[in-house]
């Protein structure tokens, strides 16, 4: 979802259509039971960050918001390296979900964010971003992400990644790649070969999705031959992590591009359907 001054936008990813939605929707006892004493996950007091460990440097930071009196999911990842916490995407929702987010981070890991990396310009990616600003972090993207943010009312992250899509950040190695249009004209991947996780955020659908969801800024007829793209140029991929949903394998970027095809032959079918009938 993007928010335009005044609250005034077009609906995107996270803002959902009355029939096509393809998030994962969760209860609030869902929410609860991620609390629980499990040392691999951590939650703020409001239950609405939840804080979960893919590996030992890796984590997923997933936030929760209602819609409809629903409760909804969006990822982002947390990356802990010798020099500090990169933040990939912020969490999602008003500035004081992130500032929970960067007290959580700060209280677990003992480090500072020094980084943080804006996967698109819709709201569920970039709507923290004033709180990381605030605290002088490093705030990157593509210069695409920098002009669409701040037509959507956000301050612009510095447009660095299309010159230095690669970025190593102590030990760890980061790689920004845009692949091309898809859920949206600026979405790119993150790309963490010593972990051979890959963040798709919101251009990648988890496998539970079963359609492509809100397309309002997508490009449906571009978007199967940049995932083609991802799959092409990172064929080592282990963990995929998408925007909305579960994590899961390389098959994530396959049932992404079954779901554009049946879109397009949906599409395909009602254009059939109404030329017959004129």
């Amino acid at each position: 979802m993007k928010i335009h001054k005044g609250w005034i936008g077009k609906a995107v990813c996270s803002l959902f259509l009355t029939v096509a939605v393809a998030l994962t929707p969760f209860s609030h006892q869902t929410i609860a039971q991620s609390e629980t004493a499990s040392p691999t996950q951590i939650t703020n007091p409001g239950k609405s960050i939840v804080l979960s460990k893919l590996n030992d440097k890796l984590w997923l930071h997933t936030t929760y918001n209602e819609w409809n009196g629903t409760t909804y999911d969006h990822n982002g990842l947390i990356v802990s390296t010798s020099n500090g916490i990169v933040l990939i995407d912020t969490a999602w929702g008003d500035t004081q979900k992130t500032e929970e987010l960067l007290q959580l981070i700060k209280k677990h890991w003992k480090k500072d964010v020094v980084l943080a990396l804006i996967t698109h310009a819709h709201d569920d990616s970039i709507s923290g971003i004033r709180a990381l600003l605030h605290q002088k972090i490093d705030v990157r993207s593509t210069r695409l992400t920098a002009k669409l943010a701040k037509e959507y009312g956000y301050p612009s992250p510095n447009p660095t990644l299309d010159e230095k899509p690669v970025i190593k950040v102590g030990d760890t190695i980061l790689e920004a790649y845009y692949p091309g249009e898809g859920h949206s004209s600026d979405n790119i991947t993150v790309w963490l070969p010593q972990s051979k996780i890959l963040f798709g955020g919101c251009f990648v659908k988890a496998l539970d999705a079963k359609d492509l969801g809100n397309l309002s800024d997508a490009n449906v007829e571009q978007w199967d031959d940049s995932v083609q793209k991802v799959i092409e140029k990172y064929p080592q991929v282990e963990t995929v992590v998408p925007g909305h949903g579960n994590t899961g394998g390389k098959n994530l970027l396959d049932h992404t591009i079954e779901l554009i095809k049946q879109h397009s032959q949906k599409q395909a079918a009602k254009t059939n359907s109404f030329s017959r009938s004129t």
